[in-house]
């Protein structure tokens, strides 16, 4: 069935910045302290520019339904693009019930200030099939969510550096005294450090699984990737230093920090309580609105992939609409076990937060170490192909690029997978674990014809 070519250049734009600008990120990197500053420019040039321009490329070079499973299988073959699409996709019902928890965490602290743990379980699960029922919706009508999350993430950080500034004129000082001293590069705060940022930085090559469904991919592509970058990078510090403004970096709550930034800097004014209740919503719509922009993106992904042949052919079933129905109801089925399990293993919302994130980042990532080497091959065995838009500078640095982006990934893995300084049986045990049970399904259910 023909694909309706309904995404346009600020479609993909409002999409890949809903995508990968979260809110929810802005807490958990406040949280490590002032040397965040420095590591998140690392990163940033280290990681998150090179993804940026070497998924431009291969989008417009090769503008297909499916995205980083296209690249991979014809840089790599059949057999690994089935494994990585596998964790790709794996990773998105894995991922998602952390930001179902934070969302209850917000709303209970905003309606239900006792909500229980389970409670907030059982309100993620309710919203995990919410989510499923719109991604089914055709995407001239789903997309709508995305654009608008990306509107309410606008409204929301123009709000938070206004309470910012609000805060200081009202007490005439920061909450945390920072100097150049605290903001220096710090090793210890860089182990726990790199694999949040990268997870904040993840989502490069999303908008191209829907490639089929642009309507010219390879002149927005790389518009929409380059745009995106630089005002993400630009808005995640701005934002990081506003929360450092108002909450000590002690007291900062990871999965409800944002709304924090809001009740400490409006407290006593007698618009607060309206003030928490406006923006607790506003940021749990965003959250909402990122979950169903990785929806849209990854199931039409595993979805291409699997009527391919080289997954289950029931994550390949479409709608009449050419909506991924069979992706999405399996990856409700998964998020579902997902989050009751992690119920009973985490002690609180924070810890299921970093449980859930850091087991389904590894996922991922594992997919990522499979797709900067596939750059490097299409580069050097395909270079006849006309690039629309192509890295600046000769092959060199193009594949420069790909290593130091390779190499950031490496050591998130590496690091998630360890959890060094956390208690083993608490942290690392249980993500390890799951790993294993992941790699182990994932070569049993891909077995490409």
């Amino acid at each position: 069935m023909e694909r309706n070519k309904v995404l346009g250049f600020w479609d993909l734009a409002l999409f890949t910045f809903c995508a990968i600008f979260g809110v929810e990120a802005i807490a958990t990197t406040a949280a490590i302290g002032p040397s965040a500053i420095s590591w998140w420019l690392i990163c940033i040039v280290g990681y998150f520019l090179p993804f940026g321009l070497l998924a431009a490329e291969l989008g417009s070079t090769y503008p297909a339904q499916g995205g980083i499973y296209v690249w991979i299988k014809r840089a790599l073959g059949k057999r690994w693009s089935a494994r990585s699409i596998w964790y790709y996709w794996i990773s998105l019902p894995l991922w998602l019930p952390a930001l179902y928890i934070a969302i209850a965490e917000i709303m209970g602290h905003i309606f239900f200030p006792d909500t229980s743990l389970w409670l907030k379980v059982l309100m993620g699960v309710v919203m995990i099939w919410i989510a499923v029922g719109i991604n089914l919706c055709p995407l001239k009508i789903s997309k709508w969510i995305p654009n608008m999350g990306s509107v309410a993430q606008f409204l929301i950080i123009v709000s938070m550096i206004a309470a910012a500034i609000f805060y200081f004129l009202k007490n005439g000082r920061f909450a945390n005294e920072i100097g150049l001293k605290d903001i220096a590069p710090n090793l210890n705060a860089a182990i726990v450090f790199i694999p949040v940022i990268i997870y904040n930085l993840c989502g490069c090559e999303l908008v191209s699984g829907a490639a089929g469904e642009m309507r010219n991919p390879t002149r927005d592509i790389p518009r929409t990737l380059i745009l995106s970058a630089i005002v993400i990078a630009s808005l995640y510090l701005l934002t990081t230093f506003s929360v450092w403004v108002v909450i000590p970096i002690d007291e900062i709550n990871v999965a409800s920090g944002i709304l924090h930034v809001f009740t400490i800097a409006f407290q006593g004014h007698e618009m607060q309580g309206i003030i928490s209740v406006i923006f607790g919503v506003l940021i749990s719509f965003t959250f909402f609105a990122g979950i169903i922009t990785w929806n849209l993106g990854q199931n039409r992904t595993v979805a291409e992939a699997a009527n391919h042949g080289d997954l289950p052919r029931v994550l390949g079933k479409m709608t009449k609409n050419m909506a991924p129905i069979g992706a999405s109801i399996v990856s409700g089925i998964i998020s579902t076990t997902v989050i009751i399990t992690y119920g009973f293993i985490a002690r609180d919302a924070s810890e299921l937060f970093w449980h859930v994130i850091s087991f389904s980042l590894v996922a991922q990532l594992i997919s990522y170490l499979m797709l900067f080497p596939s750059f490097v091959i299409l580069r050097l065995k395909d270079g006849n192909t006309h690039r629309p838009f192509k890295v600046p500078g000769p092959d060199g640095v193009a594949i420069f690029l790909a290593v130091m982006a390779e190499t950031f990934v490496l050591i998130a893995v590496l690091v998630l997978l360890i959890q060094p300084g956390r208690e083993f049986l608490r942290f690392a045990l249980p993500i390890m674990t799951g790993v294993l049970v992941v790699v182990a399904a994932g070569e049993i259910l891909t077995k490409p014809k």
